[in-house]
């Protein structure tokens, strides 16, 4: 039988990992033009010597947002260390292929600039996922569907018409809600995730995995 924990967590207090994070740090490190390693980005992370680091590091190296500029040699048990240089500043964290090609904007992303550009008339799941379409990415209604209903439950959404039946409910972002240009996260534990206010809403309850 698997065991259902409740998870609390301090409003305002930052989720230290993700792409997104890595960025803002590398922006931080090198506001004044200084160099930096991956050790610097490893200790302002949940997770020092998380691979999401590298990975990362290593894309915006092959998309010539980062450049090498150095090294610093092993010292006793320390392993030598590369020394990088931020040569374009972005104000949101590039989104790169693993060959440092752009990616595509993410679904959900899609999806958030959608609502809050129909904040006057509202939208059902099916209005959201063929607005939200652009010609590389096709939003799938089920994930429009699932989507809204994530924010519905996390007390994002107001309801204009109820759905009955085939007919979709209707939804509108409530103006308070509207917090950002970066899309509230649906996380593994089936809460909501705010990074523009680094807050979660919603009750955060999360299901253990039975071994």
């Amino acid at each position: 039988m698997s065991a259902v924990l409740k998870l609390q967590t301090i409003k305002g207090r930052p989720v230290l990992r993700g792409y997104e994070h890595i960025w803002s740090v590398i922006l931080d490190l090198t506001r004044d033009g200084a160099a930096f390693t991956r050790h610097d980005v490893d200790q302002r992370s949940c997770d020092p010597g998380d691979t999401t680091v590298t990975d990362y590091l290593r894309r915006l190296l092959r998309a010539g947002i980062l450049e090498e500029v150095g090294f610093e040699p092993a010292i006793g048990r320390r392993r030598g260390r590369r020394i990088y240089r931020l040569v374009q500043r972005h104000q949101e964290a590039p989104r790169l292929r693993r060959d440092g090609s752009p990616a595509p904007a993410m679904i959900n992303q899609l999806l958030w600039n959608t609502m809050r550009h129909l904040l006057r008339d509202g939208f059902t799941a099916r209005d959201l996922a063929a607005f939200a379409s652009t010609d590389e990415t096709t939003v799938p209604q089920v994930t429009a569907v699932s989507y809204v209903k994530r924010l519905a439950d996390a007390g994002y959404l107001h309801c204009l018409e109820p759905g009955r039946g085939r007919h979709l409910g209707k939804w509108r972002l409530k103006p308070s809600m509207n917090t950002g240009p970066r899309p509230p996260k649906i996380l593994r534990a089936h809460t909501v995730y705010d990074p523009n206010t680094n807050a979660f809403h919603g009750q955060p309850v999360a299901e253990e995995v039975a071994p």
